[in-house]
């Protein structure tokens, strides 16, 4: 029984680093494109608020995902 729980441990581990290298590789997309538009602020700022809504959304619907295959 302990191999099992070790491997299902394993598994856990890999899926968080997963989930967290997706999330800061988005936060530095964000970053980068925010530093190099050439926008006013306001349309700036409604931009990322659309765009923070959807990715929460996809990092959701991952998280979803990847408990219902467990």
């Amino acid at each position: 029984m302990k191999k099992n729980y070790l491997h299902w441990k394993k598994e856990s581990n890999s899926t968080g680093k997963v989930i967290i290298g997706a999330v800061a590789g988005m936060a530095v997309g964000l970053t980068a494109g925010i530093l190099t538009a050439p926008r006013p602020g306001k349309e700036i700022r409604d931009m990322l608020s659309t765009r923070t809504s959807k990715a929460m959304e996809k990092i959701g619907e991952t998280i979803a995902e990847t408990k219902n295959q467990e």
